[in-house]
């Protein structure tokens, strides 16, 4: 594990010295139980389950952490490096291939329409004014270049 993360990112986690910077600058820290620091250490003693857990899922990459390191460490690289592992190891979650299906049919993200998908939850279900005010949200604008949409169906059969 230690080298994989070496090989994807080019950092060595095992500089890290647990000083905590990262967590006490980190937004997330608390959110079911993450915290970059605990990351980190679980890491450094080679536990593969992190990967199943997936709570790295819950950084945000806004960096901070990666500013206030004294090590240079990146934990949002290594998040992203974590998840394309797992991706590789177990497929993709959820809301990878909610993504990957939005992205795949249209060419373009749609937030509104892939926050329905990912929430299982549909425009046709709302009843009244309420389902009409929203529905001008899950109507695109403009029209699909599908030549971009048959290049990123590639893209996505490749990955």
């Amino acid at each position: 594990m230690i080298e994989e993360l070496k090989r994807r990112t080019g950092q060595d986690i095992m500089l890290c010295f647990q000083c905590g910077e990262c967590s006490s600058s980190c937004q997330m820290v608390g959110f079911k139980g993450f915290s970059p620091t605990k990351l980190m250490h679980l890491l450094q003693l080679g536990r593969e389950d992190v990967i199943e857990r997936r709570s790295y899922e819950a950084c945000l990459h806004c960096f901070l952490c990666s500013v206030r390191c004294p090590q240079g460490l990146s934990f949002p690289e290594i998040a992203t490096a974590l998840s394309n592992i797992a991706s590789s190891r177990y497929g993709a979650n959820r809301i990878e291939r909610a993504f990957l299906e939005e992205i795949a049919s249209k060419g373009f993200v749609n937030p509104v329409t892939l926050a329905l998908k990912i929430f299982n939850f549909s425009l046709l279900r709302l009843s009244g004014l309420r389902g009409l005010r929203l529905a001008h949200l899950a109507v695109k604008k403009g029209d699909v270049r599908y030549d971009l949409v048959e290049e990123v169906r590639r893209a996505v059969k490749e990955s």
